[in-house]
């Protein structure tokens, strides 16, 4: 039997195992490891926009229950079927709009929910509080087997989180089965994105004003073409790193895999001009660069850095700063010098993935032991740290027992969603959670589904949740159209 197949088997037997010993016990084991518990008292916030936080029924529990839901003004009552409880979508709309800016508690037959008896989509003591301010309506996502393949099958999708429906942009059955990396929208606008689309007749699918266009972003002195990227607020910009990505299985510690760049340089692509802009500062041997952001006006590079070493046996050696450089969107023109933000040494840690909060206040980020690929470290961790005052907030209610990270951020910078393996260690899903001006993050709570088992028996991990105010202006039957018929836009070099 070939390896990725042999693979998929462990990984679906080791699940069917976990949900048949989930059912017989409480859903808290797979879901939330107990530590989390006791972390943080504070309250978790929910948007009053979003869909109906189903559930269900722990083993305990009648399958028939009466489930009910107490506001300050507002009652909702509902009787479990088959122990799950799901809320009709209007009396719930009713509900939170009635009760923004109170708690909501959870009663089933009259007795307050507990942490022996809880929500499976938050780590709480059985009350939420409902916050005024709403939540961008749409996330896309990738979906992606958690093995150690290359790809299988591989679907991105659009869901809109004020109610359960969904609809693929892109997926396998279009592009004949090709690898896909995640979608990233620009400012959280559905009419600014991109992804890159790998394989015969691939390229960077760049969604720009409605328009959609198929681009090469690479030149002949680049080894491969360039992928993980940011865009300018402009538009006219995106920044990416090109990488050359090498996987190695590991037989120490709980991390099963490590993935590392053997090379990566940064590159600034203008969408006008069809140009692709270097620097020597952020390119060359001795230092590896990757996953770089705009500031939110458009004048930095803020990106990931790490001194170059012979992997993979220097690996756990490898800590990534956190630096920027300057850019002039008016000159076209890199900056002359660059500066560090955060020490990945001095603070026994790598850097990953750094993305701004709407108005430059703070800068979320992913903290692993090392290394530059969070998602295959179950120590990573978010951090958030405030840019006026230099402070680093290690964000100790978003805590859990595996990996988080693959974040992104509401148009208003009053949420954030990000993919977290919390519960099993093995299957991501999306997880927001609430920030106030001041930076205090909630404790999380998981992407509601119109049946609360699906996250127990989906076999896909949701990968890099990026979120917008309105849907991608495409599907997956025009980007099957574009890749067969429209020729890649050839990108010269500055």
């Amino acid at each position: 039997m070939p390896m990725n197949k042999t693979i998929h088997t462990i990984l679906f037997i080791l699940a069917c195992v976990t949900l048949i010993s989930c059912r017989g016990a409480s859903l808290e084991h797979i879901l939330q490891d107990k530590a989390e518990l006791a972390l943080d008292s504070s309250d978790v916030v929910i948007p009053y926009n979003i869909a109906p936080l189903n559930f269900c029924l722990n083993a305990n529990q009648r399958k028939n229950a009466i489930v009910e839901v107490h506001g300050s003004e507002w009652n909702l009552r509902v009787r479990a079927r088959k122990g799950r409880v799901m809320f009709p979508m209007k009396k719930w709309k009713l509900l939170l709009e009635a009760e923004k800016g109170h708690h909501l508690s959870f009663f089933v037959d009259g007795e307050p929910v507990t942490h022996n008896s809880f929500l499976q989509w938050v780590d709480t003591k059985g009350e939420v509080f409902v916050s005024e301010d709403p939540i961008d309506s749409y996330i896309t996502y990738r979906l992606i087997d958690p093995g150690f393949e290359v790809w299988h099958r591989v679907e991105i999708r659009e869901r809109n989180v004020t109610c359960f429906d969904e609809r693929i942009i892109s997926d396998w059955k279009h592009t004949d089965n090709s690898c896909m990396n995640c979608h990233t929208h620009g400012g959280s606008r559905g009419d600014l994105s991109f992804f890159h689309l790998r394989g015969k007749d691939g390229g960077t699918i760049l969604n720009r004003d409605g328009a959609l266009r198929k681009l090469t972003l690479k030149t002949d002195s680049m080894p491969v073409a360039a992928t993980y990227g940011d865009l300018h607020p402009s538009g006219r910009f995106a920044v990416f790193s090109y990488n050359v990505v090498l996987p190695s299985l590991r037989a120490l510690g709980s991390n099963r895999m490590e993935i590392y760049d053997s090379e990566s340089d940064l590159v600034i692509a203008d969408f006008d001009t069809q140009r692709l802009i270097f620097s020597p500062l952020v390119s060359g041997t001795n230092e590896m660069e990757t996953f770089p952001t705009f500031s939110p006006d458009g004048k930095y590079v803020y990106f990931c850095r790490a001194p170059f070493r012979e992997l993979p046996d220097s690996v756990e050696n490898v800590h990534y700063d956190i630096v920027r450089i300057a850019f002039n969107p008016d000159t076209q023109m890199w900056g002359d010098s660059i500066e560090v933000v955060w020490k990945g040494e001095d603070e026994g840690g790598s850097a990953s993935f750094p993305k701004f909060s709407p108005d430059g206040r703070f800068l979320l980020y992913c903290r692993s032991n090392f290394g530059t690929f969070p998602i295959w470290h179950r120590e990573t961790s978010l951090q958030l740290m405030d840019m006026q005052s230099g402070e680093v907030n290690p964000l100790p209610n978003l805590a859990s027992n595996a990996s988080s990270s693959y974040h992104s951020w509401s148009h208003t910078g009053r949420w954030i969603a990000f993919a977290s393996k919390r519960g099993d260690g093995i299957y991501g899903r999306v997880w927001f959670a609430h920030i106030d001006e001041r930076g205090q993050v909630s404790r999380p709570f998981r992407l509601p589904q119109r049946d609360p088992e699906h996250d127990l028996l989906f076999l896909k991990s949701y990968n890099v949740p990026s979120i917008a105010e309105s849907p991608v202006p495409f599907d997956a039957a025009d980007i099957g159209k574009l890749r067969k018929n429209v020729s890649s836009e050839q990108f010269e070099q500055q």
